[in-house]
Formats: C-alpha cells, structure tokens, sequence
C-alpha cells in the first residue's frame, strides 16, 4: 500500500493574470494575506504489492470502509501450487537432514555388510575365471578334459529339465483334480431316490472346504513346479554356452587370449566393485561428516526462505483497506491484470482535511511548521476556522521568469501545506478557502 497526498495547484493560476504581487491583492496594506487554495480530504491509494489478476473487487465509488475491510483479491490458483511445491521441498530437506543427524539405521548398515559380501563372491568368482582362461590358454591339453566335462555337465542339466518338466506337468494335473472335486462340490451331489428320481443335496461344507484348500495347494505346487523349469532350462542355456565357448577355443586356439582378456577384464570391475562396496560401507559405519551436516542443515534454510517468500506474495494476493473513509476511485475491473505497486482504489478520509496555499518567498521567515492560522470560506464568511502548518516545500513552486536578481527572487512562491482542526459540516473536500497570514 502506498500513502500519497495530491495539493491543487490553483493558486498558479492567479499568477498567469500578469500581478506582480498575485497573493496580496486581496489584502488591504496593513490587512492579512489572503492564501487561497481548496480544501481536500486525505487520500490513501490502494494498491497491489504483487502483481496478477484480479478476482474480486468488493467496493464501489462510494462505498464506506473501515481499516481491515476486505477489499480486492487476486488470482492465487499458481501461488497456491507453488507453495504446495515448496512445502514438500521443505519437508524432503528436513527429512535429508534428520536422518543424516540420527546416522545409519541397523538394517542400512545390515544391507552395506551383505554387498560386500556379495562384491567378495563375485570377485572370487571372477578370479577363478580368469585362472580357468589362463589355464586354457596356457594348457592345451586341459581343453579337452574341459570339453568333456561341459558335455557332461549340458547333459546332466538337459536331464534335470526333463524331470522339472514333468515334475511341472504332474502338478497341472493334480490341481485340475481338484479343481474339478471342488466345483462338483459346489455344485451338490444329485441322489437317486425311489419314485421320485433325483435330487440335488449340498455337500458338506467341512467337505468342500478341504477340496478347496487342496485345490490351492495343488495351484501353488504348480506354480513352483513351473518356476523349477525355468531354473533348469536356465541351467541348461548356461552349460550350452560354457560347452559352446570351449568348442570356440579349440577350433580357434587364438580366441584363448580372447577369453584371458574378457576374463581380466572382468576380474578388475569385480575388484572395483569391492572396492567401492567397502567405501560405502565405511562411510555409513563412520556416520556423516560436518560438512555434510551443514550442507544439509543449509538446503532446510534455502527451501524454507523459498517457501516463506511464496507464502508471503500469497498474503498479498489478499488486499484490506489501509485506513477508514470513503471509496473515491476505482481503476480496475475483475478480470484484469494488475502490475506491482499499481494503484486500484483511492480511499478518501473525510475526517482529515489538507489545503495546500502557496506564500512569497519574502514570507518564508514569518511562518514555520505548528503555526495555526485562520481559515474561511465563502459559504461561510463570517465564521473563523483554523489549521495548523504541517510542512513548507523547500523548493520554489513558481516564478514568473528565471530569477536574474534579489528582486525577481522575491517572486519566488513555496507550497504550504496544512491540516484542518475542526470537523465541521460547512468544511467540504473541493471547497475554495483562504488562509488568512498576516505578515
């Protein structure tokens, strides 16, 4: 919100009449000055500290409000999603940054521990791979041993597959069977009786009931019969690949280095991953440094700022009425677009009257702020009201011409502003009256 005074400047006007001395013209030689200006009411412009579109304008020219009155709202639907955005950036820093105070939880560690573990398997395995092609490779003698054993190992798989298989088969037939004792059981038992012919009779239901548990047992048999089959024709693509690398190397004996080159690079990215399966796990053992603590503790700082920005523009997208009176403009519909510090109403107070006169500068030193001097005005001439100086313009106003010389200066004119005293009903803004200076 802004608070801004306007003054009339009307009393410029008395200047272009050609008077030399436009001010004491209405004065007798030994009588007061006359300082005419009009009178105004104080004005407060209402204006929007962010811009966006406005929703909704509760007043109109002329409506009366009081301090806190609800007077425009903006449109805040992006604000709000923002802020939503925001309250979860807050909440996932501050999570980051308690759990790097509580440090590693058991299980964290638990799950470190059991990669290692793993990284050390597979280096091992690796190694042993790497021994294996070295020996080859160096022994070509040992290929055919090799070979042998790959054949026999691709048939001794081939055979489990076939038993899995039908392993696998003998389980789909058994939870047919019971699916089909079941469903008979559902649907009764027909009975032949005498004369009459047959009837249907439910079953028992702890009858059906166990049908149905060994139809689901046998299900689950089956399933696993079936996951046994794919494990052992996985077994089986395993020993026809290793059958089929050794084959490779004996008709190609150079496909040897081939195999020692895959298999040393294998081992060093099995040694890698130990190595940085170790780090990690020293580093949850060790529990978060200073600097990761202050990094964390400085992203809750940075989000929470951000949030509490948006939260502030969101509160101005709510706009109340800085101080009481009365609805003297309005500048904007619903619907349009308003930019920062835009000004959309202008309040006027009543109760607080201004004029603003304008006295030569050859007067300055006869008046001074807190001086209380008579006001009149012409719909009431007889009467004698009174306002106080509240502040003198240090700039001249008008001059007739650039000041050349002590003479000219004296044309020289200075904005006076004032503050009505009483609250009378003869006082209206937009009135002309006279201050009366005597010099």
């Amino acid at each position: 919100m802004s608070h801004l005074r306007s003054f009339p400047i009307l009393f410029l006007v008395l200047l272009l009449s050609g008077c030399a001395r436009p001010l004491a013209a209405k004065a007798a030689d030994t009588g007061p000055l006359h300082l005419t200006g009009f009178i105004e009411a104080q004005e407060t412009h209402v204006a929007a500290e962010v811009g966006g579109r406005i929703r909704s304008i509760r007043v109109e020219e002329g409506d009366v409000v009081r301090t806190g009155d609800l007077l425009i709202t903006l449109d805040d639907s992006l604000l709000q999603r923002q802020l939503a955005l925001a309250d979860a950036r807050v909440q996932k820093a501050k999570a980051e940054l308690a759990q790097l105070q509580a440090g590693a939880r058991p299980e964290d560690i638990a799950l470190a521990r059991a990669q290692v573990r793993q990284a050390e398997v597979a280096l091992q395995a690796a190694e042993q791979a790497l021994a294996d092609a070295i020996l080859l490779r160096d022994n070509p003698q040992e290929l055919d041993v090799q070979i042998a054993q790959a054949r026999a190992a691709l048939a001794e798989a081939q055979a489990h597959a076939r038993a899995a298989r039908h392993q696998a088969a003998a389980a789909d037939i058994d939870a047919q069977m019971w699916e089909a004792i079941t469903r008979d059981l559902w649907d009764g038992v027909e009975v032949q009786l005498p004369m009459i012919g047959t009837t249907t009779v439910d079953a028992p239901p702890d009858k059906v009931d166990y049908a149905n548990t060994q139809w689901n047992l046998a299900g689950q048999t089956a399933w696993a019969a079936w996951e046994n089959v794919g494990l052992a024709e996985g077994a089986v693509a395993q020993a026809q690949a290793k059958l089929d690398d050794l084959l490779t190397i004996k008709k190609n004996p150079q496909e040897a280095d081939a195999q020692v080159v895959a298999a040393t690079n294998a081992r060093d990215a099995a040694a890698a991953g130990l190595a940085q399966a170790r780090a990690a796990l020293a580093a949850i053992e060790a529990g978060p440094t200073q600097t990761q603590l202050d990094a964390a503790a400085a992203a809750v700082r940075q989000a929470q700022a951000e949030r509490d920005a948006l939260a502030t523009q969101l509160r101005h997208t709510t706009i109340v009425a800085p101080a009481s009176g009365l609805i003297a403009s309005r500048y904007y519909q619903p619907g349009e677009v308003v930019g920062p510090n835009q000004r959309i109403l202008t309040i006027q107070d009543p109760t607080q009257l201004e004029i603003t006169v304008y006295i030569p500068a050859k007067y300055l030193a006869a008046i001074q702020p807190g001086d209380v001097l008579p006001l009149v005005v012409d719909s009431a001439p007889d009467r004698r009201f009174s306002a106080e100086v509240t502040s003198i313009n240090d700039e001249p106003e008008y001059t007739l011409q650039q000041a050349q010389n002590v003479a000219e200066r004296a044309d020289a004119v200075y904005g006076v502003h004032l503050r009505l005293q009483e609250n009378d009903p003869m006082l209206r803004p937009g009135l002309p009256a006279d201050i009366l200076f005597q010099p």
